[in-house]
């Protein structure tokens, strides 16, 4: 089944496309979300070294699958981005330091190519320091992780190394491009009302993931930590899990409150009024 999902990576990246193929990109996001496993880190590591690929489009082709993989596959897939692994090689290609040549527009003439036909993606190239729209559209993903997942999902602590590499590649002078608000709320985790099985098991989602990446590095601590999720997965060990229950009241508190605060908002206005002024 990996064969399979590596193959169809392939076909999605194929540098023959002229554009990308969204169905198909779905059909990978879904296939990675149904299998879990080891299917986030297959895909993420199979995504990126088509990323560096010496063809501009089929690099394209790639971030544009990252893109639909990241805003689909949840945590166990923004677990495998996050890894110092796949960061560096996601900017495995760029220069220490930003080149200073042509910006975009005053390039030389090129032969036609599908390489230089990408116009559709969410940004503009801005910046005559990067003349490689693969290096920008990376930029501007990782700045789009960075505010829609490493500052605000509730499990951004497990994140961390985005920030990291935003960081450092703002150090070595790397300008990122403005990121559209729309983008970074596809990244965003809204609240929605679960029971507390549906707490539960979203919770064990998310350590099913860990315990994938504990065992893949294998060093004593992971394995320390890898042994402690088995036992609250099986259900064993009941210490430093969360009350479901509890938490699942404070859902209830939280939109009990918000109602009230909306009738009193509602009973306050007067007629005519829009409510969108009346908040203000």
């Amino acid at each position: 089944m990996a064969d399979r999902l590596q193959d169809l990576i392939a076909g999605a990246c194929s540098p023959a496309h002229s554009g990308p193929d969204l169905e198909l990109n779905l059909e990978i996001s879904d296939l990675i979300n149904q299998k879990q496993g080891t299917f986030p880190r297959i895909a993420a590591m199979t995504i990126v070294q088509l990323v560096n690929s010496r063809s501009t489009n089929q690099g394209m082709l790639a971030l544009s699958l990252l893109d639909v993989c990241v805003k689909n596959c949840g945590y166990p897939f923004h677990l495998q981005i996050s890894t110092k692994e796949f960061l560096n090689a996601l900017v495995y290609s760029f220069p220490a330091q930003p080149q200073t040549s042509l910006s975009f527009a005053a390039r030389p003439p090129q032969k036609k190519s599908l390489d230089i036909q990408w116009n559709h993606f969410d940004y503009v190239p801005h910046q005559p320091s990067v003349p490689d729209p693969v290096v920008e559209r990376i930029l501007y993903m990782i700045k789009e992780w960075k505010i829609g997942l490493a500052l605000r999902a509730p499990y951004k602590e497990d994140l961390t190394n985005i920030n990291s590499m935003y960081r450092l590649l703002k150090r070595r002078g790397y300008r990122f491009p403005e990121i559209k608000e729309d983008s970074v709320a596809a990244l965003v985790t809204h609240s929605v009302l679960r029971t507390p099985e549906e707490l539960e098991e979203q919770d064990n989602v998310r350590l099913s993931a860990k315990l994938q990446e504990h065992i893949r590095r294998g060093t004593e601590e992971d394995l320390v930590l890898a042994d402690m999720i088995m036992k609250w997965l099986s259900g064993y060990e009941k210490r430093g899990r969360p009350d479901y229950q509890q938490r699942f009241s404070e859902q209830i508190r939280g939109i009990r409150s918000k109602a009230i605060v909306l009738y009193e908002l509602l009973e306050s206005m007067r007629q005519g009024e829009k409510i969108d002024r009346a908040m203000q």
